[in-house]
């Protein structure tokens, strides 16, 4: 499940939730799902580890891919990357990282 992958920050009490759906628009219901946002108007604050990597002497790529349903006026999204050293359940906006793009 994609909650054992994940982890929601705790840092604030009023972050917004994850959800798991394909949302409005899909080709299959099943294998289109992803995280979605739940509510409008929120922060949010979700991160998940991979095996530590080195990518010395080669070209280092990260990608996502967004999907906005929302008719909103502004938002939007970035990616972190941290450190390893960094507490999931306090991730914030302040937390060090290391690349930050979106």
């Amino acid at each position: 499940a994609w909650t054992h992958r994940w982890v929601e920050s705790k840092h604030k009490s009023d972050y917004g939730r994850f959800v798991l759906t394909a949302g409005k628009f899909y080709g299959d219901a099943e294998k289109d799902k992803g995280i979605q946002t739940s509510q409008d108007a929120r922060f949010y604050a979700i991160s998940s580890r991979f095996e530590p990597f080195s990518n010395r002497d080669k070209t280092l790529v990260v990608q996502f891919t967004v999907k906005h349903e929302q008719n909103i006026d502004c938002g939007g999204g970035y990616v972190k990357l941290f450190p390893a050293s960094l507490n999931q359940e306090d991730m914030h906006g302040d937390s060090e990282y290391n690349i930050m793009f979106g």
